[in-house]
């Protein structure tokens, strides 16, 4: 019984011994196959930027010692290119030839490691212009409003605009912004909020001089309010008599409660178009609306046909 076990240790030894000697053997000889590289780009001038990420790896042939392929295989290897020589093929369009550059890249390898070609000799890069613009927020709010209560006046964001900077072809596809939803429910006083931008992830390259602006909301209690305002007949024949009825027209509008002293019937401007009335055969006069004050809003005409007679 312990002969067998010494038998068997002794094997075991001779194995491991002959797999190492295999591995030495192996690995000290050379060998020619595909190596990948982790690449990186000379910084281009300050007024040009890569308009999307380029290619990150360049698949090389090398030629080494197995122990040389299999450090460059399980330590990723980087290496420098230049970009300061390169050939146009459209407007943003760029690329040059990896093998212009063999000696710059043989010089970047481990020692040992020699540089035989290229799997894809062609690196394409796309350029442009760093650009910079303001670009408008636009509102993002959900608001449920107090019975009797409105906004006063449009919200006001600060800031309104957001400087962005980057590629061209990113920026100027650029043309508005937003932010992370607001959602207030019965509001019947000012709000101030502080949200922040929604930001497209694919334009990674893009800079934003803010990332949040404040949301300011002006809110007024409103009352609906009503009266009677004369109105005019314009483009009537001199000598033709009109009797309208009624001669007055009720205006129901709505307006925040501090201005409802403010509105009178000379508040309002509305006239009648006789020569619209004819040319369409209506047997009526349509009254418009001309001019209101600036904070009136949802103003209706009663009635929106005036009947007429003619006197002879």
């Amino acid at each position: 019984m312990k002969f067998t076990k010494k038998i068997s240790k002794t094997f075991f030894v001779f194995l491991v011994l002959s797999l190492l000697i295999w591995l030495l053997i192996t690995f000290s000889k050379e060998y020619v196959t595909q190596v990948s590289l982790t690449v990186a780009y000379d910084e281009l001038p300050q007024d040009q930027l890569l308009q999307k990420a380029p290619e990150k790896e360049l698949q090389i042939i090398a030629r080494g010692t197995g122990f040389k392929l299999l450090s460059t295989r399980l330590f990723n290897h980087h290496v420098q290119l230049k970009t300061n020589n390169l050939s146009k093929k459209g407007k943003h369009d760029y690329f040059f030839l990896a093998s212009t550059q063999k000696s710059h890249i043989q010089k970047q390898l481990v020692s040992g490691l020699y540089l035989v070609g290229f799997v894809k000799d062609t690196i394409h890069l796309e350029i442009g212009q760093l650009l910079s613009k303001k670009v408008p927020v636009i509102p993002n709010l959900k608001i449920d409003y107090h019975i009797g209560y409105d906004a006063l006046k449009p919200l006001v964001i600060n800031p309104d605009s957001v400087l962005v900077s980057g590629p061209e072809a990113q920026v100027k596809a650029l043309k508005e912004l937003t932010f992370q939803q607001i959602s207030l429910e019965n509001v019947s006083a000012n709000f101030s909020q502080k949200a922040s931008l929604l930001l497209d992830e694919r334009l990674k390259n893009i800079k934003y001089n803010v990332k949040e602006v404040i949301v300011n909301g002006f809110v007024e209690k409103f009352t609906e309010g009503s009266l009677m305002t004369p109105f005019t007949v314009k483009n009537r024949p001199k000598n033709l008599n009109l009797t309208t009825f009624p001669k007055e027209i009720k205006v129901v509008f709505k307006v925040d409660l501090p201005r409802f002293k403010n509105v009178d019937q000379n508040s309002f401007t509305i006239v009648c178009d006789y020569a619209v009335s004819e040319a369409n055969g209506f047997p009526y006069l349509i009254p418009k609306l001309i001019s209101q004050p600036s904070f009136v809003r949802n103003v209706k005409l009663i009635p929106n046909k005036i009947d007429y007679l003619i006197q002879k």
